[in-house]
Order: structure tokens, then C-alpha cells, then sequence
């Protein structure tokens, strides 16, 4: 007979010391950045009535840097959750395995994260046990460069039985008076230290080995938003709005739509615009097409849906290579898109980790919503203007990054186009790169312009232009601004993400930084851009 108990488990860890005191003073890393991360993979039997199966969730900590031999998390984003279910065979005496596999992640230099040593955890048997809270000292081998050496990773675990009832489901934390236990494991535990042969190869590419991580996990810190249109009495299946004059279904995959009388691909109706920029202090004439309405909008209700908009838009483009859409393509993305994001919605585990239903990224790929992947050596994590605070002193800038991604364009005749899905201020966006032009896409109409309602993509090559508001000393009074062209060309497009998107987020830090420091977490928050390149498998 088999008896299964449901648990809520909270692990974060708190931090990995290495065991040497030599290591700085004599190996060549020692004139290097050094960071670490730690990815927290779960592995164990879920049960719902009659149906069992295995479930997998991962999490990341922060990417934080080493101090004197040691790396430490002291953040509330750094702890994660799950729902567990121990199940005991009371003939054995043993419990069903709750793997958390600790996969620590190192990078220097602000390079690509790779995998140095995992170590793996039993929950249940800690959880079947009635313990209420957990600090474990886990022993770790880490291969640093061509050195193994002995650290120890600190963490906490803590246990709420989930007491279930026909009237309602209570979650019943253990008593504070149950055992708390400090332990030293040694090699007889049920823990299991593994150490990864040929890590240092520059040849490893496992997407489950080697991730891309950015700064801090912001699920539990998205901005929270109105809720999401769900609860609507019409429907909101995708067939219906498409029945509409003005939306035009795409084929399979966004196959091209064909113009009836031409029999050739319609194109995009570009207008030719003139924006200023929310400080007034900038001004960008350049080709924009727009939707019929954007992700907010009663048609679509995706209040909160970006991040599956990017996934759906970055699989179109990446499936039209040459092309971009028309407005009755880009509506029905938009449906599409928002569409998929509702169904996530029904999903209890994710909006378990999401209550605000803004999902991160790497939840809606594991989805699967669309055959897109990231290639994380590609990718980039950065801040605006890192040189105006110290504890920002030598992270990658976005004009660094920018100038990573431009330059592979300098060639320009065999260049294949690229798509980033851009992570910027809890909001979602589409870069496409190609040889002569870039183009933002972007699903909510509000990051343009203010009382903006409509989805938009904006088109930067030779003919976009820039200009800046030149006031002289002696014209100060009149208030008579003169306007003059600053920028000119494609690259008009690193300057509006510059001034249009990230100027006003980043004079207010500044003012802050000037009457009191700005904490850790609010700087990360609000300058962080990451740039993750997507492709098809």
C-alpha cells in the first residue's frame, strides 16, 4: 500500500564556496570577472487522481560575481517553488525520488555561462520525514579551467504540506516546533555529487548544459499589469475574428498571401513618419506600418500576451525570410499570438509561477508553441550606460552589444537575416536584422507614443533620420528651437531604442543615484536590455 502526501517545496541557494585558498593568487583566472549562476532542475512523480507521470520544471538564480573564493545569493528572486508529491510504499519503507539536480553555471569576462558541476538533492525523503526547514551544506567538485577543486553549496529547503478537502484546499505549513537539522553530508548520504567529463571543450553546445542567463529571474518581480481580458463573454477563438472583412487568414506556417489580381505577394504599406520622443529632445522621420489595433485591444485580449507574440512573430519571420508582413497577416499574428497566451493561462503551473500571467520567455518556448529556439551563444545581456554606476562598473553596454550585432552586417552580400527577441522593461519586442535595414516589431502600441492603440513596425535604413533640438544660449529665452540631423541610416535604430525607449527610464535613475543609491535590483530592473537570437531547429 502506497501513501502520498503533497507538498509545497521552497529551495534557494544561499551560496558556493570553494574549499582553496590558493585559487586566486595562482591560476590565470584570478585576472579575470568571475561569475556564477545556479540552475535548479526538479525531477518527480506528480499525482492527480488516478493519473501519474513524471514533471520537470528548471529554474535560475541570478548571475552574481565571486568575492574571496565565494558567490552568494541573497535575494527573494532567488528562491523557487514546486509542487511535490512524496509517496511512501509502507511494505519497502521508501519513498518515490523528488530529484533537484544544483547545476552550477561560471562564466568570466562576461562571456557564455558554462557548466563546471552538478550536484543532486533527494527532497522526499527529507519531506516524507515531516522536516519543516532544511540548511544543507551539499559537497561539489567544480572543474574550473583545467583545475577540479573541492567547494561547498549552501542551501535552504523548506516544506508546506498541501492538506486537500471537499470544501477547499488549505496549505498547512509544518509546526516551527518540527526538527531543523544543519548537516555536512558525507558519502553514505542519498545525495549524489557528479562531476561532467569535458566540460572545458569549447565544442559543448547542450542546450540543457549551457544556458544563457540573464541577470535576474524576474518572474516574480514583472510589473503588474490590469488583468488580463479572459473572463469576456464573446469568444475569443481565432476563427471567429477572421471571419472579418479586414483580417485575411494566412496559410500554413504564414505561408505568403497573394494578391488576387497581380497574382504576386502584397507588401506592407509603409507611411513615412515623423516622431518625437517622450523627453521632446529628439526627433525620428522613418518608415512605419501598423496593425489594425494591438495586444491590448478588445479584438485580442492579450493584455499580457508579448512574450508569446515575440515567439509567434520570431516563427513567421524566421519562416518568411525575405519578407514581412501584410496588415491582414500582422492582425491575425497579433489573434494568433494573444490566443496562445490564453491558453497558457488554463495551465495551473504556470500561473502558479506567474500570477500576473506575464510569462518569462524560456516558460513560453518549453511550451512549445512554436518550434523556436535560442542560441544562446549569440545572445546578449546588457545595461544602458553601466559607466554612471559603480556597481555596474565593467558589465556589457547596449552600445557594445549593438556593435556585436551590426558588425556581422558589415559584408552585407551573403548575410542572412536575423531575429532577437528583445527583453527590455518587462515588455517583449522583435529586432530583425538584415544587410541594408532593421525593423522593430512590437505588439503594444503605448511603447510608441502615448494613447497609441495599434501594433507597429518600424523600418530604419538610408532613408531615416534623426534629429536633435538645438536651443542657443541667446535664443534660450525666446524658447525657439532649432532642429538638427544627428543621425542618419539604418543605425537611426540603436539610437531610438537609445532615445525614444530607454532615455527617460534612464535620466530617472540617474536623478535617483544622485540623492540616495540605487538599490542592486532596481538598476537591473530598469536598464537591463537582453538580446536573444532565435532560429528554427
Amino acid at each position: 500500500m502506497a501513501v502520498t502526501r503533497k507538498y509545497k517545496v521552497k529551495i534557494r541557494p544561499l551560496k558556493v564556496e570553494l574549499e582553496v585558498d590558493d585559487f586566486d593568487k595562482e591560476n590565470e583566472e584570478s585576472r579575470k570577472v568571475k561569475m556564477m549562476t545556479i540552475e535548479v532542475k526538479w525531477k518527480g512523480e506528480s499525482k492527480f487522481g488516478l493519473v501519474q507521470f513524471y514533471k520537470y520544471k528548471k529554474d535560475f538564480t541570478s548571475r552574481r560575481f565571486m568575492k574571496d573564493n565565494c558567490v552568494k545569493w541573497d535575494n527573494d528572486a532567488d528562491e523557487f517553488e514546486n509542487v511535490c508529491c512524496f509517496t511512501e510504499n509502507q511494505s519497502l519503507k521508501k519513498y518515490s525520488a523528488w530529484d533537484v539536480t544544483f547545476n552550477v553555471l561560471y562564466a568570466t569576462n562576461f562571456q557564455k555561462m558554462m557548466l563546471i558541476g552538478k550536484v543532486v538533492v533527494n527532497v522526499a525523503e527529507l519531506g516524507a520525514r515531516r522536516m519543516c526547514f532544511v540548511q544543507e551544506k551539499v559537497p561539489i567538485t567544480l572543474n574550473i579551467g583545467k583545475t577540479s577543486i573541492s567547494a561547498m553549496l549552501h542551501v535552504n529547503i523548506t516544506f508546506g504540506e498541501i492538506k486537500d478537502s471537499v470544501e477547499s484546499r488549505q496549505l498547512k505549513w509544518l509546526s516551527k516546533s518540527s526538527s531543523v537539522c544543519e548537516r555536512k553530508l558525507d558519502e553514505s548520504s542519498t545525495f549524489e555529487a557528479e562531476v561532467p567529463k569535458g566540460i572545458e571543450s569549447s565544442s559543448q553546445t547542450q542546450p540543457d548544459l549551457v544556458k544563457k542567463v540573464g541577470w535576474f529571474s524576474w518572474k516574480r518581480r514583472r510589473l503588474s499589469r490590469e488583468e488580463a481580458l479572459i473572463n469576456r463573454s464573446c469568444s475569443f477563438g481565432v476563427e471567429s475574428p477572421l471571419n472579418q472583412q479586414n483580417v485575411e487568414k494566412p496559410g500554413p506556417c504564414g505561408a505568403e498571401s497573394r494578391d488576387q489580381n497581380e497574382g504576386s505577394r502584397k507588401k506592407p504599406d509603409w507611411e513615412v513618419t515623423e516622431l518625437q520622443s517622450r523627453d521632446r529632445q529628439t526627433k525620428l522621420k522613418t518608415d512605419v506600418f501598423f496593425a489594425s489595433f494591438d495586444q491590448c485591444s478588445d479584438k485580442a485580449a492579450g493584455e499580457s500576451a508579448c512574450t508569446a507574440l515575440v515567439v509567434v512573430f520570431s516563427h513567421w519571420l524566421q519562416s518568411n525570410r525575405d519578407a514581412m508582413p501584410t496588415r491582414s497577416e500582422f492582425d491575425y499574428l497579433i489573434l494568433h499570438g494573444s490566443s496562445e497566451w490564453r491558453k497558457l493561462c488554463q495551465n495551473d503551473t504556470y500561473i502558479n509561477d506567474f500570477p500576473n500571467k506575464h510569462f518569462d520567455l524560456e516558460t513560453v518556448l518549453h511550451a512549445g508553441i512554436r518550434p523556436i529556439y535560442i542560441s544562446h551563444d549569440q545572445s546578449f545581456v546588457g545595461f544602458f550606460s553601466p559607466e554612471k554606476f559603480d556597481s555596474l562598473q565593467g558589465v556589457m553596454s547596449f552600445d557594445q552589444i549593438w556593435d556585436k550585432i551590426s558588425s556581422v552586417t558589415a559584408d552585407g552580400i551573403e548575410f542572412e537575416p536575423k531575429v532577437y527577441i528583445i527583453s527590455w522593461n518587462d515588455h517583449f519586442f522583435i529586432l530583425k536584422v538584415e544587410a541594408n535595414a532593421y525593423y522593430i516589431i512590437d505588439t503594444l502600441g503605448e511603447r510608441l507614443y502615448e494613447g497609441c492603440s495599434n501594433a507597429y513596425i518600424l523600418r530604419f535604413d538610408d532613408n531615416s533620420m534623426i534629429y536633435e533640438n538645438i536651443v542657443a544660449e541667446e535664443e534660450k529665452s525666446q524658447k525657439n528651437d532649432k532642429e538638427e540631423m544627428i543621425w542618419k541610416g539604418k543605425e537611426c535604430c540603436r539610437e531610438f531604442i537609445k532615445r525614444f525607449l530607454a532615455a527617460i527610464p534612464l535620466k530617472e535613475v540617474e536623478e535617483q543615484e544622485k540623492k540616495e543609491t540605487v538599490s542592486y535590483v532596481s538598476l537591473h530592473h530598469r536598464l537591463q536590455i537582453e538580446f536573444n537570437l532565435s532560429y528554427l531547429l
